[in-house]
């Protein structure tokens, strides 16, 4: 290993501990009383090593965002040569395992709790991790449509329609009543449904 490539690598740890650090501490106190400060403590990191991976508090949010949406998948990439109702099975389950992540209820109440205070939350949520997914997912449908697999006029209203059968079922019940336990047949259950209604919806008329 280089010296470039080991103070990468070593740049990638803090980087991450960084993150790690500042959701814990979001998750603990809050938006509002979490500083840049209290999260490099946490990290185990300088105030100044801090500032050289994020400027802002916002700029942390931003990205622990981004790796919660898991903005770099993209679906068309992920599976191809399998047809419509497996990708779409393969997509809803990739969805459910972003929306059953731990404490991602907690960070959500963050977010709603603090969002008129700081308006900033949920624009970080939207813009840096549902809208690059709701794109990949756009772009996914698109891709069906040009090849004559499903006939949608409205790509961004279709997406919503998926999405909206699976997580009204599987993420806001937990989010309202905490202690509700969703069983993955269930879950299963439910991503089902929500694609043969969609392919009913959809698909190609011969």
């Amino acid at each position: 290993m280089t010296i470039k490539e080991y103070q990468k690598q070593v740049a990638g740890l803090k980087h991450q501990s960084i993150l790690n650090a500042a959701s814990k501490i979001f998750l603990t106190v809050g938006y509002e009383r979490t500083t840049l400060e209290m999260i490099a403590k946490e990290a185990g990191v300088s105030t100044a090593t801090l500032y050289k991976h994020f400027p802002t508090k916002r700029a942390v949010f931003g990205e622990i965002m981004e790796v919660v949406w898991d903005v770099q998948l993209k679906f068309v990439d992920a599976i191809d040569n399998v047809d419509i109702a497996t990708k779409l099975l393969i997509i809803g389950n990739k969805y459910v395992s972003l929306l059953r992540q731990p404490n991602i209820e907690a960070l959500f109440r963050v977010i709603i709790a603090e969002a008129q205070r700081f308006p900033e939350l949920g624009e970080e949520l939207y813009r840096r991790g549902k809208e690059p997914f709701l794109k990949n997912l756009h772009f996914f449908l698109q891709t069906e449509v040009d090849n004559k697999r499903l006939e949608i006029k409205d790509i961004p209203l279709a997406a919503r329609q998926f999405l909206g059968m699976i997580n009204d079922l599987v993420f806001w019940p937990k989010f309202l009543i905490t202690d509700l336990e969703i069983s993955d047949a269930e879950v299963e259950r439910v991503i089902t449904e929500a694609t043969e209604t969609f392919i009913a919806r959809y698909s190609v008329r011969k």
